[in-house]
């Protein structure tokens, strides 16, 4: 700018009116060119709202609720209870990343999205979640293992209708949340497809009885299966 008002002072003193005119024009079309730019900047951002809260770092409130409940459920604590620390934008370099993969392959298949840290009690949880909130995936290397109160009644009263015995009367031992890769691996298949279609959930142990039974458990806690080789009959003997 002081060098713009140099050349002015300069022009003027030796009265170059066509110099004058020509700098100015010059002038004129760099600041259109700005406003053009910033323009469609503002307008692109403004036809994509997404991407708009990507490059601010906002997390929208439909998906933060979704990161609470979850990490309500998977806790034990109410939601009040759970904060929200920090958010980042991120694009995860293919789906491996995204999962957490510890070895991944250098695949350039990015996911935009981003990783968020909740505060549970003195855990700091890593989410990552996609920028449309359908993928919301905790670091597994988190160890959560508090099941539900809701599941864990769940099991123990189907655990009580297979073998007869009183629900005081059987124990549950271990309860580890896994990530089942398939719905064959979850019900136990002990040939299954390589495909990938996550479920969450529990693998639980119960003890009844001398043995110990195998139950895997959705997150939701509405699908139950035990382990097919358990059979009833051997605890009625």
């Amino acid at each position: 700018m002081k060098l713009i008002t140099k050349l002015f002072s300069q022009m003027s003193i030796n009265r170059s009116f066509p110099q004058i005119l020509v700098v100015f024009l010059i002038i004129t079309s760099l600041f259109s060119c700005s406003l053009g730019v910033n323009e469609n900047s503002t307008s692109a951002n403004a036809k994509n709202p997404e991407q708009r809260r990507l490059n601010q770092n906002v997390l929208p409130k439909s998906i933060e609720r979704k990161v609470l409940r979850n990490a309500s459920r998977l806790s034990g604590l109410k939601i009040n209870n759970l904060q929200i620390t920090q958010v980042t934008a991120t694009n995860f370099g293919n789906p491996c990343m995204f999962k957490f993969g510890e070895i991944c392959t250098k695949e350039y298949n990015p996911i935009p999205g981003w990783r968020v840290i909740v505060q549970v009690k003195e855990q700091a949880w890593t989410y990552h979640v996609n920028k449309s909130g359908s993928q919301i995936l905790l670091d597994p290397k988190i160890n959560t293992n508090k099941l539900p109160k809701k599941i864990a009644n769940a099991v123990l009263s189907d655990a009580s209708k297979r073998s007869g015995l009183a629900v005081n009367a059987l124990k549950i031992t271990q309860s580890t949340q896994k990530t089942f890769s398939n719905r064959c691996t979850f019900g136990f298949g002990e040939v299954c497809a390589q495909i990938f279609d996550p479920i969450e959930g529990w693998e639980v142990i119960v003890k009844v009885k001398s043995q110990f039974w195998t139950y895997h458990v959705d997150i939701t806690g509405s699908s139950i299966v035990l382990d097919p080789q358990v059979t009833k009959t051997a605890v009625r003997k």
